[in-house]
Parts: structure tokens; sequence; C-alpha cells
């Protein structure tokens, strides 16, 4: 596998990493605590996704294309406003009674679990093939 289709397929294992943590918290906050907090990592999760995908966009572009020069005014936009967003909804979060702060937190961390995942993943490929391959 070249390094290349290695950086293509990380932003799709990423995705269902933090989809199917997603897809367990959800149920499992429903029924352990309540349906605010199920929506609070559902929301934090949304949030996470964005963070995540315009954080990419913004590294890539400067990677990519920053030598380059102009193009860039959505890029820098999405980059800084994602903080904003983040802040915006925690400042509602904590204003208000309509999400619950500590799962909106618990969502925000998908991406954070997921980049986890697939370097404990990532490790113990490497750790198996080595092993197989009579090094140790």
């Amino acid at each position: 596998m070249t390094t290349d289709a290695w950086f293509d397929g990380l932003d799709r294992r990423l995705d269902r990493s933090s989809l199917i943590l997603t897809v367990a918290a959800i149920p499992a906050a429903l029924y352990f605590y309540s349906l605010q907090a199920a929506l609070s990592i559902g929301i934090g999760a949304g949030l996470s996704y964005v963070n995540f995908h315009w954080l990419k966009q913004g590294v890539d572009f400067l990677i990519l294309k920053g030598a380059q020069g102009g193009g860039g005014r959505s890029v820098l936009f999405r980059f800084v406003a994602r903080y904003g967003l983040i802040a915006l909804f925690l400042y509602v979060t904590i204003r208000s009674s309509l999400l619950q702060l500590v799962f909106v937190f618990v969502g925000l961390l998908v991406y954070v679990a997921a980049i986890l995942i697939e370097c404990v993943s990532e490790v113990c490929r490497v750790l198996i093939g080595d092993y197989r391959n009579g090094r140790t």
C-alpha cells in the first residue's frame, strides 16, 4: 500500500470510526441518562465532524496550495470559524438548559477517540506484520 493510498483511506476510516462511536454512544446515553444527553452527544459529534473536516481543509490547502497564494479566503474563514462555531454552541449550552455540557464534550471528543483507535490499530497491524515476518 502506498503512502498516498493510506492517507486517502485515513479520512474514510476516521469518519467510519467516529460514526460507529456516535451510533453506539447515543443509544447508551439515551438508555443510561436521558434524551437530552443523547441529543447533546449527537450535536457534539456533529460539531466534531465539522471541526475535523474544516481543519483538514485548512491544513491541506496550506500544504498543497499555500505557496501558490490566492484563493484561500474561504478556507481561512472555515479554519477560524470552527472555533467560533464551537464557542457559540458551548455558550448556548452553558446559558440554556437545552443541552448538557458534559455530553456535548463527549460528542466533541468523538474524533479524538477515532484517531486513538486508528493509532492503536496501525501499531497492531505493524506489530503483527513484524511478527509474521520473523522480526521480534
